[in-house]
C-alpha cells in the first residue's frame, strides 16, 4: 500500500511546534527577571519630580544662617555709613543706637528696615502702632530690644546677638559715646541695673530667628 504524505500538512504541525516553543522560552525568561532589575525599574518610577525649593528648608538650616555681630561694623559698610541709612544721611550716625540698629536690620534682612525715623523711646510703640513687624518680649537672635526712659529721654534700642541660658548678648552704639559695644543682660530683667530704663519688648524684624 502507498502512503500518500501531505506536504502541507506536516509543514503546518511544524509551524505551530516552533510557535509553541518560543511562547513557552518568552514565559520562562519573564518569570526569571533578575530582582535587582525589577527593584531599579521601581525606584526609576518613584523618584521625585521635584526639588526642595529654598523655602522648605527644615527651620534648623534657616536658622544656622544667622551671622551674630560681635564686633564694630567697618567704615565701608553701607548699612551703617551711608546715605541708605535713614539717621547717618540725617546727621544722626554712628555713635548713636538708631542708627546702628537701623543699620544692623538692613544687614540681616537684606533691604531698609521699616523701624521708626525718630528717638529710639518710640521705636516700640511705632512699630506695634503700624503693624509693621512681630513683637513680644520673648528675646530672639536679631530682634532689637527696646527700651524708654523714665525721665522721658530719647531712650534706647539694641540688637540681640546671642542667648545663652538666662543671659543674652546685644550689640549697641551710644550717642555721642562709644560707638560700638556689647552688654550681657539677663533675659528676664533686661533693664536690671538702669533704674532710669523701662523696658518695652522686642521687635522681631525679619531676620530675627527661633531659639
Amino acid at each position: 500500500m502507498v502512503i500518500k504524505i501531505r506536504w502541507s500538512a506536516v509543514l503546518m504541525i511544524l509551524l505551530l511546534t516552533v510557535c509553541s516553543v518560543a511562547a513557552i522560552a518568552a514565559s520562562v525568561r519573564q518569570e526569571h527577571v533578575p530582582e535587582t532589575v525589577q527593584t531599579l525599574q521601581t525606584v526609576k518610577a518613584t523618584e521625585p519630580t521635584e526639588q526642595a525649593t529654598p523655602d522648605e528648608l527644615p527651620t534648623e538650616a534657616v536658622q544656622s544662617a544667622f551671622q551674630p555681630r560681635l564686633r564694630a561694623p567697618e567704615l565701608t559698610d553701607n548699612c551703617y555709613y551711608s546715605s541708605d541709612n535713614i539717621f547717618y544721611n540725617a546727621g544722626y550716625g554712628m555713635p548713636n543706637c538708631t542708627c546702628y540698629a537701623w543699620g544692623r536690620a538692613y544687614e540681616l534682612t537684606g533691604k531698609k528696615p521699616e523701624l521708626s525715623p525718630y528717638d529710639a523711646g518710640t521705636w516700640f510703640d511705632y512699630n506695634r502702632d503700624n503693624g509693621i513687624y512681630d513683637y513680644g518680649d520673648i528675646p530672639r537672635r536679631g530682634a532689637i530690644a527696646c527700651w524708654s526712659y523714665a525721665d522721658g529721654g530719647p531712650g534706647h534700642v539694641a540688637v540681640v546677638e546671642e542667648i545663652e541660658g538666662d543671659k543674652m548678648i546685644c550689640s549697641n552704639s551710644a550717642y555721642s559715646g562709644t560707638t560700638f559695644y556689647l552688654d550681657t543682660l539677663p533675659v528676664d530683667n533686661p533693664s536690671q541695673g538702669r533704674d532710669n530704663w523701662i523696658f518695652q519688648g522686642y521687635i522681631y524684624v525679619d531676620g530675627a530667628t527661633r531659639v
